[in-house]
C-alpha cells in the first residue's frame, strides 16, 4: 500500500528555491520522496536521542529526516539540510 508525502513548511520553502538553483539534487529528492511513498521502512535508518522516532535518508552532503505515520499512511518529511 502506497504511503502519502507531506513536506513541513520549512522543507516546502528549502525546495522552490532548489528548483531553480540545483535541479539535479531537485530531482533526487523527488525520487527519494517517491521512494518513500512505496516503502517509507526500507529507505533510511532511525535516528536516536532528541530526534528518536524519526528516521533519516542521507543525500550525498544532505540529509532527509521523515517521520512514519502507520495510522494515516503518511510520511512526514520534518528536515532537509546538509549533513552534520
Amino acid at each position: 500500500m502506497a504511503y502519502e508525502v507531506h513536506l513541513v513548511d520549512s522543507v516546502k520553502k528549502k525546495l522552490r528555491k532548489m528548483v531553480k538553483k540545483d535541479s539535479l539534487t531537485y530531482r533526487r529528492l523527488i525520487e527519494t520522496f517517491n521512494q518513500l511513498s512505496e516503502d517509507p521502512h526500507g529507505v533510511g535508518k532511525w535516528m536516536h536521542s532528541e530526534y528518536a522516532g524519526v528516521r533519516e535518508r542521507h543525500m550525498g552532503h544532505f540529509v532527509v529526516k521523515y517521520v512514519i505515520d502507520e495510522s494515516t499512511k503518511i510520511v512526514t518529511i520534518v528536515e532537509y539540510d546538509h549533513h552534520a
